[in-house]
């Protein structure tokens, strides 16, 4: 087994106990005491804690002073700590079920077969929400786990230290606008018990489990588009980003192409920071000159100037549907262009 696979599995197994044990790795940066301090396969109290450093494999296990049982569990923690890096599997938890449906490692007979053992409802319908939370100094997990409501045929699935998947069922008919609600109620819940930004993507609905890993990529998907698209928003919605998702299917060489039509040497001098501000709010408020105007702060014949000044310029009248949403495709493919650039400058 991989190396950060044990671990994962390891963890996955400990989530599924009513104790607070934790698995750490020696030089994580949540480790409650430095792991070279600590003798070997001993359990040891520090800080309130009952800590056990295993040297093979090498993990630190945590659990309160007071839990009761404390030092056992710790024991049992390192028992399937050494069974998982030895090579044996630990059975499945109905979280690492959802987790492996979820990463598309289950399907066929293989997901029936689960299913069945752990009592999943094929059939219900059911979406996925991506919840991403940077907790500093915290796993997502630890942090969220206790505030998120769920109802009990929903699952909540830990991905990576800053990603958890909420399998959310839809049996009582709860529309996308429904979910949509929810996912805003999850993210004024988090902002008011625990002072952190959530940013959530929200799938399309399924109607069986084998759509769920489909589900899941479709909740990345959201948030990567719509942090490229809305980065003002932190809540997006897959069949919300339709023109979006068409736009990122636009060949390179031809977005460049179309894009340079509007946003050239010629116009650089017109589009700057303040126009483009200008223009976003006018499409935001659907054309409106008096709301726009309030909402800028600016008089109404000020706006007006400025419409009138990209139209003699490039020859598009933004009070016009058609020129409206020419102009808006540009911009967007503009937006998507910078993105990948500043993307492959990262990588390289």
């Amino acid at each position: 087994m991989a190396s950060n696979d044990w671990l994962r599995a390891l963890r996955e197994a400990l989530s599924s106990l009513s104790a607070a044990v934790q698995a750490h790795q020696p030089d994580a940066e949540d480790i409650p005491v430095p792991y070279d301090a600590l003798p070997a396969d001993t359990v040891e109290r520090r800080e309130g804690l009952d800590l056990l450093a295993l040297s093979r494999p090498a993990v630190l296990l945590s659990c309160p002073a007071d839990e009761p049982g404390g030092e056992n569990l710790l024991r049992l923690a390192a028992h399937l700590a050494e069974s998982l890096v030895s090579g044996s599997r630990l059975p499945d938890t109905v979280w690492s079920v959802y987790r492996r449906i979820l990463e598309g490692e289950l399907q066929g007979p293989e997901l029936e077969a689960a299913a069945a053992d752990h009592h999943l409802k094929a059939g219900l319908p059911r979406c996925v929400l991506l919840l991403r939370a940077a907790s500093p100094g915290q796993r997502a997990w630890e942090t969220l786990r206790d505030i998120i409501p769920t109802q009990n045929s929903d699952a909540l699935v830990e991905l990576s230290r800053s990603d958890l998947a909420l399998v959310k069922d839809l049996t009582d008919g709860e529309t996308p606008e429904d979910v949509r609600q929810y996912a805003l109620a999850l993210q004024e819940t988090v902002s008011a018990e625990m002072g952190l930004p959530l940013t959530v993507g929200v799938s399309e609905p399924a109607d069986s489990l084998g759509a769920l890993a489909e589900c899941m990529r479709q909740a990345r998907r959201a948030v990567e588009i719509g942090e490229i698209y809305r980065p003002g928003d932190s809540l997006y919605v897959y069949d919300r980003l339709v023109l979006e998702r068409l736009l990122t299917h636009i060949p390179a060489e031809v977005s460049e192409r179309c894009q340079r039509l509007l946003f050239n040497r010629r116009t650089a001098k017109l589009f700057d920071e303040e126009m483009l501000d200008t223009i976003e709010t006018f499409f935001r408020k659907d054309l409106n000159l008096s709301d726009t105007a309030r909402q800028l702060y600016i008089h109404r014949n000020t706006l007006v100037y400025r419409l009138d000044k990209v139209q003699r310029l490039t020859g598009l009248d933004l009070r016009s549907f058609d020129d409206s949403v020419t102009f808006k495709v540009l911009m967007e493919l503009r937006r998507y262009a910078a993105a990948a650039e500043h993307k492959n400058k990262k990588q390289g």
